[in-house]
C-alpha cells in the first residue's frame, strides 16, 4: 500500500505485528495554534521509520509526545498492542523509549562521563561508581567510532563531537525504540557513515528507529518506511520501495524546490574583504594550524561559496574573521583597512557581520523575545545616551520581520516558540538590519527543512544584488552549487581549490579530501572496508596512526566475535598495529601464521607478531615453523607436510580474517632489510615486473600474480586459497603508493586501512587513468 490516507488507517489494520508503537488520532495545541491535527504515525518493529516535513510541519512536537516532554491534546498511544499514558519522559524511558534531540540537551560544564550518564548514575556500595561509568563511556564512543577522552568537559569539544556525545547518552539506555532527531546535522560524512552503521547494528538487535533528517538524500539510505508531515497533518507514507526523492519533497512542500541559482544582471564592486596569509593556532596541544596561511577576496555583490569537510577550518576562519578567534599570522582588510585590534562589536559597526554555525548557543539570547534578538546588533540607532527609543526600536523588529519573511506572532513572541528554520531568520535578519557591507554565514542551512533553506537562500542572493559580499559555509555539496559565483574548497586549513558555479559533485568532493575517499576505494576496488586514517601533518610519517587505526580494527573484530580465527602477515606496519593494541582477555582468540619466517630474528616476521598478540589477548598462537624461503620447491612442500607447519596451515586456511602489510619490490623492502630474503632475489622479483607483496605473493602494476624460481620457493598458502579469505591490508606511506595500487589491482583485499594522502595519491591516480581506471 503506497500513501493511504488517515482514514485508511483501522486501528486493527494499522497495528499489525511489526509496528511496536503507535499514534492514534493525535493531535496537539498550543492556544489557538494546531500543531497536529489527528495524526496517525506507525513505528516498524527492527526497522527504520523516517519521519520527514518542513519546520513547523509538527515533526518535533510528534517526538515530544512520544518521547513524554510533552502530552497530547486529544488521541491515543500505543504500546506492542496496549494504550499507554506516556506523561514523562523518564515514564517513556522506563517504556524504552529514548531520544535524541536535534538541539543539544549537554551540560557544558561538565565532562562527557557525567553528561552520558546523568539522571541515570551507576552506584555502588560507596555511591557512584564513576570508574564504571568511565569504562561504559569509553565503550559507547568506541562504538561510535569517535577518539573523546570521557573526562573531557563538553565545552572543549566541538559541535559534531557533542552531537556524537548526544548520540551516545541515548544508546546508553539500551531503549527499544530510538528516536533520532536531527542526529547528523553537525556530522562530518564519516562520522554520518559510523552512525548509520550503529543504525544497522540496533536494527539486527531488534531496536526500533524514529529517524527525523532535513538531509533528505541520507535518510533515503537507511529508512524502510516514510511519512511526511504537512502543516500538522499526515499527507503521505509509504514503504523504501515505492518513494524517491521527487515523492518525497512533492508531499514536503506541494512542488519541487530548488537552492536557486547565482544572482546576475550587475556588475561586482570593489574588493570588501581581503584577508591574506591568514593563520589561526589550533587549540589545546596542537602544533599545527586550523587556519594555515590563507588568502582570499570577496567584492561587494559577490557570493562566495566556502566547501569543505568537518576540521577544514572554515568555522575559524570566519571567526578570525569576525574578531572571535586572535590569528597568529596575516591580516584581515574590510574595505583595504586593516582591522587589527578592532573588537566584535566595533567590526560589526564598520559593517562586518557573523552569523554562527551554532544559533542556539552563539546566534539567540533565549530569554529574549523575537523582537529583542532582532533589535540587539542595532541598538545604537535607536538609543541616544542613556535612553531607546521604544518606537526606533519597534521599526527596525517589524521591518526585518516583514522583509525577512519570519512566521511569528509578533515581536513579543518567545523566541523558543519559533521553528529552527524561523529561528535561523531571526539569526540571519538582526545581521542585515545592521545594513552590513560583509556577511559572514556559518552553515546558514544547519537542521533547517528545504523550504527554509530556500527562503535563507534566496535573501542572501537578495542581500548580494545590493551590493552586500556574501560568504558562507557548508558541507552540504548541493548548497555550494547553488547561489555562489564562486567556491573555494579548504582543506587542513589551505585552500585547495576555486571553482566557478559550473562545477561538479565530484570535482568538489575531490578537492576537499572528501571524495568520498572511502567510499571510491570501495567502489572502484571492490572492498568490503575502507578505513582513511586523517589528520597527519604533512611532515607526519603515518606508521603510528596506521598502526593505531589497525588496532582499532583489529579490537573491535575480536569484540564482535570473541572465537575469532585471525591469520597473520609480516611488516613494521603489522607490528605498529599489534603495539598500539591494548592489553585485552580473549583466550577464544585463535591466531596463526599465513607464511613462514621462524628463522629470521626480526620483530616484523609472523613468529614475533603472533606472539606478541598472544601475549596480549592470551588466545592461542599457531606458528609455521618454516623459514620465509625454503632451498627448492621440493623443501617447501616437505616443510608444508610436516604435522606442525600442516596444522598450521589449515588453520590459516580457514581463518575468518587475514590481517597483512603491503610491501614493495625495492632494496629497503621490510622483506629484503629483515633478511627474510636476499637483494638479489628481490631484484628477479623486480625484473619480472614485480611491484607489490602482499602475504608472500607478489603482483606487477596491473595486479597479475608474477611468478618466477624464486616466488615458487615461498612458504605461504596458495593464492587460490587466498582468494577466498579475508584479507584487510594496513598499509601507507607515499614511497608505497605502487605497491598498493598493485595489490588493490589484484583483486585480493576485502578491505583495506590506509593513510589520508597515500588514499588520495591512488584516487588522483585513477582519475588521470580515466574510466577505464574503474575495477
Amino acid at each position: 500500500m503506497t500513501q493511504a490516507s488517515v482514514a485508511d488507517l483501522t486501528r486493527q489494520e494499522a497495528f499489525g505485528s511489526d509496528v511496536v508503537l503507535a499514534a492514534r488520532d493525535v493531535s496537539k495545541s498550543f492556544g489557538a495554534v494546531h500543531a497536529l491535527k489527528s495524526v496517525n504515525f506507525d513505528v516498524h518493529r527492527g526497522q527504520v521509520t523516517t519521519l520527514f516535513g518542513e519546520n513547523g510541519a509538527g515533526k518535533s512536537t510528534l517526538m515530544k509526545i512520544l518521547s513524554g516532554v510533552i502530552q497530547p491534546t486529544s488521541g491515543e498511544l500505543i504500546l506492542d498492542g496496549q494504550t499507554v499514558n506516556v506523561s514523562s519522559t523518564v515514564e517513556a524511558r522506563d517504556l524504552g523509549i529514548s531520544i535524541i534531540h536535534q538541539e543539544l540537551s549537554l551540560a557544558p560544564n561538565m565532562n562527557v562521563r557525567d553528561n552520558i550518564f546523568m539522571g541515570r548514575e551507576i552506584r555502588g556500595s560507596s555511591g557512584v561508581n564513576f570508574a564504571e561509568e568511565e569504562k561504559q563511556a569509553r565503550a559507547l564512543l568506541r562504538e561510535l567510532e569517535e577518539d573523546i577522552d570521557p573526562l573531557t568537559p563538553v565545552s572543549d569539544l566541538r559541535l559534531g563531537q557533542q552531537q556524537i556525545v548526544e548520540i551516545a547518552r541515548a544508546l546508553s539506555v539500551n531503549a527499544r525504540i530510538l528516536i533520532m532527531d536531527e542526529p547528523t546535522s553537525a556530522l562530518s560524512a564519516s562520522e554520518v557513515e559510523v552512525l548509520f552503521k550503529v543504525i544497522h547494528d540496533l536494527k539486527s538487535r531488534g531496536v526500533s528507529i524514529v529517524y527525523i533528517s532535513h538531509h533528505l538524500e541520507e535518510a533515503l539510505q537507511i529508512t524502510d518506511h516514510a511519512v511526511v508531515l504537512r502543516d500538522g497533518a499526515m499527507t503521505a507514507r509509504a514503504p523504501r520501495a515505492e518513494i524517491d526523492l521527487e515523492w518525497i519533497v512533492r508531499n514536503m512542500v506541494g512542488e519541487n524546490f530548488d537552492l536557486g541559482s547565482p544572482p546576475t544582471g550587475y556588475d561586482y564592486g570593489p574588493v570588501a574583504l581581503s584577508v591574506e596569509s591568514l593563520s589561526v593556532p589550533g587549540t589545546g596541544r596542537s602544533e599545527f594550524s586550523v587556519v594555515d596561511r590563507l588568502s582570499l577576496q570577496v567584492r561587494e555583490g559577490e557570493i562566495l561559496c566556502i566547501y569543505g569537510l568537518m576540521g577544514a577550518g572554515r568555522t575559524e576562519l570566519l571567526e578570525c574573521i569576525a574578531g572571535r578567534l586572535a590569528p597568529s599570522g596575516g591580516r584581515v582588510l574590510l574595505k583595504g583597512d586593516d582591522i587589527a585590534g578592532l573588537t566584535i562589536a566595533q567590526r560589526i559597526d564598520r559593517g562586518l557581520v557573523l552569523t554562527p554555525e551554532d544559533r542556539q548557543r552563539d546566534g539567540l539570547v533565549q530569554t529574549m523575545t523575537v523582537g529583542s534578538n532582532l533589535s540587539l546588533p542595532s541598538i545604537a540607532a535607536f538609543t541616544r545616551g542613556l535612553f531607546t527609543s521604544r518606537a526606533a526600536e519597534q521599526k527596525i523588529v517589524d521591518k526585518t520581520i516583514r522583509e525577512v519573511t519570519i512566521k511569528t506572532d509578533g515581536g513579543g513572541a518567545a523566541i523558543g516558540s519559533l521553528s529552527g528554520g524561523n529561528q535561523q531568520k531571526v539569526v540571519i535578519g538582526k545581521m542585515l538590519a545592521t545594513n552590513p557591507t560583509v556577511v559572514l554565514l556559518d552553515e546558514p542551512s544547519r537542521g533547517i527543512d528545504i523550504g527554509a533553506k530556500a527562503e535563507v537562500f534566496g535573501l542572501l542572493a537578495d542581500g548580494a544584488r545590493k551590493g552586500i559580499a556574501v560568504v558562507y559555509t557548508t558541507s552540504e555539496v548541493t548548497e555550494c552549487l547553488s547561489i555562489a559565483h564562486r567556491i573555494i574548497v579548504m582543506h587542513k586549513g589551505k585552500i585547495s581549490a576555486v571553482f566557478g558555479p559550473d562545477a561538479t559533485k565530484e570535482q568538489i568532493m575531490a578537492a576537499s579530501g572528501e571524495v568520498d575517499l572511502e567510499q571510491r576505494l570501495k567502489e572502484s576496488y571492490h572492498l568490503d572496508l575502507c578505513r582513511v586514517v586523517t589528520d597527519l601533518h604533512e611532515d607526519d610519517l603515518p606508521l603510528d596512526a596506521l598502526g593505531d587505526a589497525g588496532a582499532a580494527f583489529l579490537a573491535d573484530q575480536i569484540s564482535k566475535t570473541p572465537k575469532l580465527k585471525l591469520g597473520a602477515g609480516h611488516g613494521r606496519t603489522l607490528l605498529a598495529c599489534v603495539k598500539a593494541l591494548p592489553e585485552r582477555s580473549a583466550p577464544d582468540l585463535s591466531i596463526a601464521s599465513v607464511m613462514g619466517g621462524l628463522t629470521i630474528n626480526a620483530d616484523t616476521n609472523p613468529h614475533e607478531i603472533i606472539q606478541r598478540l598472544a601475549s596480549l589477548t592470551g588466545g592461542s598462537a599457531s606458528v609455521m615453523p618454516a623459514p620465509f624461503m625454503a632451498n627448492s620447491v621440493a623443501d617447501r612442500d616437505v616443510l608444508l607436510g610436516q604435522k606442525d607447519c600442516a596444522r598450521t596451515y589449515d588453520l590459516a586456511r580457514t581463518s575468518d580474517l587475514l590481517l597483512a602489510g603491503i610491501g614493495s619490490t625495492g632494496a629497503d623492502a621490510e622483506l629484503v632489510t629483515s633478511g627474510m630474503m636476499e637483494p638479489q632475489e628481490m631484484e628477479e622479483i623486480a625484473r619480472a615486473g614485480g611491484v607489490g607483496e602482499i602475504l608472500g605473493h607478489f603482483f606487477d602494476a596491473k595486479g597479475r600474480p608474477v611468478q618466477t624460481p624464486v616466488t615458487e620457493r615461498i612458504v605461504t598458502l596458495p593464492l587460490d586459497v587466498l582468494r577466498d579469505r579475508r584479507i584487510v591490508a594496513v598499509a601507507g606511506g607515499t614511497m608505497k603508493i605502487d605497491a598498493i595500487e598493485a595489490v588493490l589491482d589484484s583483486g585480493l583485499l576485502k578491505g583495506l586501512i590506509v593513510d589520508e594522502q597515500t588514499a588520495r595519491d591512488i584516487v588522483e591516480t585513477e582519475r588521470a587513468a580515466g574510466p577505464s581506471a574503474l575495477h
